[in-house]
């Protein structure tokens, strides 16, 4: 099988940006879950950010969320502050939030739609 879904996972400073596009699969949501662990634990312990950006995103398969939702328990053990993600629509967030009870359990996180209102309030936490 093919992976589905396409990212980015750029790390700079104590910022970890990621974008999500189209729909995943289970293939590419390990990918990009194991790009964003590798880029935490090269802060070394260090305490930051993530901006998650899914504008783009057009959903995930079941076996997906699934990876998603492992790697949110696991993140929520990390030295990060905070998590500020942008949709499209708030339909999404409604979608991830109900595929993946883990994100209740993330310490300080909020949902956006807009850009710039995301990247304000996450650089108000840091």
């Amino acid at each position: 099988m093919d992976e589905h879904g396409i990212f980015s996972v750029v790390l700079e400073g104590n910022l970890l940006s990621i974008t999500l596009l189209g729909t995943f699969n289970d293939i590419a949501t390990l990918s990009a879950c194991q790009q964003i662990e590798a880029k935490v634990e090269s802060l070394n312990g260090q305490a930051f950010g993530i901006l998650l950006n899914c504008i783009g995103y057009e959903g995930s398969t079941p076996d997906a969320h699934k990876i998603s939702n492992q790697y949110l328990l696991w993140l929520n053990k990390s030295n990060y502050i905070a998590l500020a993600t942008i949709y499209s629509q708030n339909i999404y967030a409604d979608i991830v939030k109900n595929e993946q009870a883990a994100l209740s359990e993330l310490k300080s996180r909020r949902e956006f739609t807009d850009v710039q209102e995301a990247k304000l309030w996450l650089i108000s936490q840091l």
